[in-house]
């Protein structure tokens, strides 16, 4: 079977790096990851864009960790800013606009987005000849990229949104056939039978662009969907998490690298105080390497879905809410009402999801 060709929108972000990692080294031969699209979030978009680069030249230092030996991963600008905060409708300022004002978890992610050891790994990842294993072209921004790579390909490209959709939302602006020519859209996002993580209705990918979402979820049909429901029992205990930083040696296939573990396990030192302080709990929440798993369709069967509309409450103490219709059916018309269908996942199998990452990471295989 062909690897499924993706482009991961994201904001890295610690459990980005997971999930990152994870498709460049793990699950080679489920995807090939084109690009990486950046964005505010976690951090700042700029600050995003660097820890992209970075994730690529660390991860994809031979071919054989890269998910494409001829190939480099192209890095792209995405927004600064959420739609509402634009100036023009397809926003045309969208990569420029003055971001001092847009809300960053970086008490979640620490100051850079890797638990305040980007520098260290930077320095050890420099590559001396200036020969990058990623591109980069300042003048192209994600909501073209993403639109362009879709019409090359049509019907075979997929985006992991690991982040807000602004960056799908304007590429569905400037470019209406991406709604037609892009394959999958997969979504990391939302709460629909638990409170939110920013407060009680929001979930923080959605809240961070609620309009994004919504305008997404109601042009798109095959969108898939995981959030909080999902991505808060999957986990890495504080006693794994320790593991990374013990080297397994020798480089074997659909593992992460020793020296990559090791980079995870200090990022996720500063996002695991996190965890502790706020959800009393020594470990991590695994929300991205989820989304990831989602994306890949030999995991698919992990999961149990709901099917129906989805909308985002864009105002008011709910605004950021994520409503499913689950009944489809209704006495009259309703803002539901003729939307697409998304398949949203509301259950997994625990235990069959935490084995891929234990796996894949190195560690040893605790039940849940």
């Amino acid at each position: 079977m062909a690897r499924k060709k993706l482009i991961i929108d994201t904001d890295p972000g610690v459990d980005d790096a997971y999930a990152i990692a994870l498709a460049l080294h793990a699950f080679t031969d489920d995807v090939d990851v084109l690009a990486l699209t950046t964005m505010f979030g976690n951090v700042r978009r700029d600050d995003a864009t660097t820890n992209a680069k970075l994730l690529v030249d660390a991860l994809c230092v031979d071919d054989h960790s890269s998910s494409s030996s001829s190939r480099a991963i192209a890095v792209v600008d995405g927004a600064k800013v959420p739609l509402r905060m634009m100036r023009h409708g397809r926003g045309a300022d969208a990569a420029v606009a003055d971001d001092r004002d847009v809300f960053v978890a970086d008490f979640v992610h620490g100051k850079c987005g890797f638990g305040n050891v980007r520098e260290k790994y930077a320095m050890k990842y420099a590559r001396r000849d200036d020969k990058h294993s990623y591109t980069y072209d300042e003048d192209v921004e994600a909501a073209d990229y993403i639109a362009a790579a879709c019409a090359a390909f049509p019907g075979e490209v997929s985006v992991l949104a690991l982040a807000s959709l602004t960056n799908i939302a304007l590429a569905f602006r400037r470019h209406p056939s991406c709604v037609r020519d892009m394959d999958e859209l997969i979504v990391l996002g939302g709460a629909f039978g638990v409170n939110g993580n920013v407060n009680p209705a929001a979930e923080a990918n959605i809240l961070g662009d609620p309009e994004a979402a919504d305008e997404v979820f109601s042009a798109f049909e095959r969108c898939l969907v995981v959030g909080l429901d999902v991505t808060t029992r999957l986990t890495l205990r504080g006693p794994e998490i320790d593991q990374l930083a013990k080297p397994r040696g020798g480089r074997q296939p659909g593992v992460v690298r020793d020296d990559i573990r090791e980079f995870l396990h200090d990022a996720t030192r500063f996002y695991k105080a996190y965890h502790v302080e706020v959800a009393s709990f020594d470990g991590i929440y695994m929300h991205d390497p989820t989304a990831l798993l989602l994306a890949v369709p030999r995991f698919r069967n992990l999961f149990q879905f709901r099917e129906g509309a989805v909308r985002v409450v864009t105002q008011g103490i709910t605004r950021g809410q994520t409503v499913l219709d689950v009944r489809g059916k209704w006495p009259v018309k309703n803002e539901w009402t003729g939307r697409p269908k998304c398949r949203v996942a509301l259950d997994v199998d625990v235990n069959g999801a935490s084995r891929v990452f234990h796996a894949a990471l190195a560690l040893e295989v605790h039940e849940r």
